[in-house]
């Protein structure tokens, strides 16, 4: 996959190194160079450079692949677990619905009559 953009072409490239290296700097802000270089610094050799544009189509094909396979699941699985908590909401609102109570008269604990006095 190349783009032309004014005196530059830009290239999709796939790189391999051995594990061990990284990328030298480029004298490019922000740009890698292909050399291979070692934790001292030392170069050991010169990335191999693949056909990017292939690599991209495969890895995006199978992400279509996998989201037309997945999709279904995942919506299954949202609806599932939205009437989940649907119900679990009716629940808690049924259960925290306060019960009406009745209010009673105090009445008075009846008191012996008092004692009578006899008239002597």
């Amino acid at each position: 996959m190349e783009f032309n953009r004014g005196d530059w072409i830009w290239e999709l490239m796939l790189t391999r190194r051995p594990s061990d290296t990284r990328f030298s700097q480029s004298s490019t802000p922000g740009g890698k160079s292909p050399l291979a270089r070692d934790d001292d610094n030392t170069l050991v050799t010169h990335a191999v450079l693949f056909d990017g544009t292939k690599t991209a189509l495969a890895i995006a094909g199978t992400c279509f692949a996998l989201g037309v396979v997945v999709a279904p699941h995942v919506k299954s699985g949202l609806i599932s677990l939205k009437s989940k908590l649907r119900r679990r909401a009716e629940e808690t609102t049924q259960a925290e619905t306060p019960v009406p109570l009745t209010v009673v008269a105090e009445v008075e604990p009846e008191q012996p009559d008092p004692p009578r006095l006899r008239a002597v």
